[in-house]
């Protein structure tokens, strides 16, 4: 069977959904890819045009732009949804109401299939759009195949904290809060905006901050660290969770969202808004020994329900359902 996956922009600048799909890619046996970007021709149409020519069995939409499922078979055609978080928490009045419509409502009404990366993803979108619980298929995500196979190591000193996005969700002002004074340093990967640069001064905090990394520079800071942080305040999955698992790396993860199902007990789980339960978590894992080995043991344990081999396999089996049930 052959699948063609329809991604979002080249130039949208941002290339989670697509390095995650790349990563299934590999892992299909039993299937013919092809990709396909928006924004390929300046024409909306144009590119429909080019869509509709691509023989295929089935049109996956791999999240951001599902209004072409308007324009595309309903029987052949599956859309991924990561999270709900912009139409949550960044819109008010009308323009949520149309967003959540164009995006969510409609496009899931006119697919086969439409799949979420984890339960707390599920729970929303039958929450806030009532779309029917058959409908959704959870299917995790999973690490690259570079995440795999180092092991311990002794803490450095300072000790080394690793930090992955800058967006507000991120809740980095109170993780600067919480490390106030702790002999640390905290290597931030993505854009600092001016106020947490001042924020960092003011603290007295030691970082480095490091933007635009290839993947393999990425998982080099997950091998450097000793303890990743992802006290976010809301995630449709949460990605480094699994990648410091598989990495052997400690994490500090939030009681909310979807991180309490990735983490599992792989993490040190605390409240995201009380800065003094960050500050306690990190202390623990950096003092208690034993509890630090056992995260990264559990962590090895967790990371085999993300495995990308385990995961295509459910993208295969969901093809083939999808086909077969024309």
């Amino acid at each position: 069977m052959k699948i063609l996956f329809l991604h979002r922009s080249k130039s949208f600048g941002g290339f989670s959904f697509e390095t995650l799909f790349e990563t299934i890619k590999e892992h299909l046996t039993t299937c013919q890819t092809e990709d396909f970007y928006d924004k390929t021709y300046s024409s909306f149409w144009k590119n429909l045009k080019e869509i509709r020519r691509i023989k295929c069995d089935v049109i996956h939409i791999t999240g951001g732009i599902g209004y072409y499922a308007f324009f595309l078979p309903t029987h052949k055609t599956m859309l991924t949804v990561h999270d709900t978080n912009h139409y949550e928490f960044d819109l008010k009045g009308f323009k949520k109401w149309i967003f959540g419509y164009l995006f969510y409502k409609l496009p899931i009404a006119n697919v086969k299939y439409v799949t979420v990366v984890s339960e707390h993803t599920k729970s929303r979108l039958i929450k806030l759009f009532g779309i029917p619980e058959y409908k959704i298929c959870v299917i995790h995500n999973c690490y690259s195949n570079n995440f795999e196979g180092n092991v311990r190591k002794e803490l450095n000193s300072p000790v080394k904290i690793l930090q992955i996005g800058t967006k507000a969700n991120k809740n980095i002002p109170r993780l600067i809060n919480a490390i106030k004074g702790l002999n640390v340093e905290l290597s931030i990967i993505g854009k600092l905006n001016e106020k947490l640069i001042e924020q960092l001064k003011k603290q007295d905090i030691k970082y480095l901050n490091k933007i635009n990394l290839s993947n393999s520079e990425i998982y080099n800071e997950y091998k450097k660290c000793d303890i990743v942080a992802f006290v976010s305040l809301r995630e449709g999955f949460g990605l480094p969770i699994i990648e410091a698992n598989a990495v052997g790396r400690a994490v500090i993860t939030s009681n909310i969202s979807s991180m309490p199902e990735v983490a599992a007990n792989a993490a040190c789980i605390i409240d995201p808004t009380s800065e003094k339960e960050i500050r306690e978590g990190i202390q623990k894992i950096i003092k208690d020994t034993t509890y630090r080995n056992q995260l990264i043991t559990n962590g090895f344990e967790n990371i085999k329900r993300f495995n990308p081999t385990l995961i295509a396999k459910k993208y295969e089996t969901l093809y083939l359902k999808l086909i077969t049930e024309k």
